[in-house]
């Protein structure tokens, strides 16, 4: 499957805009559509409410799969997102440069990386999947 990687445009912590061009590289849309989810923008608000809003405006959720820090992944996992869900998703870790990062993964691997180096991750912390919102069922 290919790509179109968007870079991020602001590097390190807190400013580092990787979930903003990781997002924007699964949809496949400049970087400036999507909104900036970075420490420095945020506040003190959490960035996964913040991004599950966002997500939940388009009609779609987050559903993430976290990892023991320092852990490769599991094989039950790298099962679930290999053989039920082949298309990109998130995948955050540690970067090489020691801040928390945001790539863009295929079958649990690092497909892309928005940072300039393409250095990938260290280790992961988690999988996130982009799922339609459930719909709710009234009665």
């Amino acid at each position: 499957m290919q790509l179109n990687g968007v870079t991020q445009t602001h590097e390190g912590w807190p400013h580092g805009n990787c979930v903003q061009a990781s997002y924007a590289t699964l949809f496949d849309c400049p970087i400036e559509c999507i909104p900036r989810f970075d420490p420095a923008s945020i506040g003190q608000q959490k960035q996964g409410d913040l991004e599950r809003e966002w997500l939940a405006s388009l009609g779609f959720d987050l559903v993430e799969i976290a990892v023991s820090s320092n852990q490769e992944l599991p094989q039950d996992v790298l099962d679930t997102v290999e053989d039920e869900w082949p298309m990109p998703h998130l995948i955050s870790g540690m970067s090489p440069r020691g801040f928390g990062h945001r790539c863009v993964g295929i079958g649990g691997q690092v497909a892309w990386d928005p940072h300039p180096s393409r250095a990938g991750l260290v280790h992961v912390y988690s999988i996130g999947l982009i799922v339609p919102a459930a719909e709710v069922e009234l009665w």
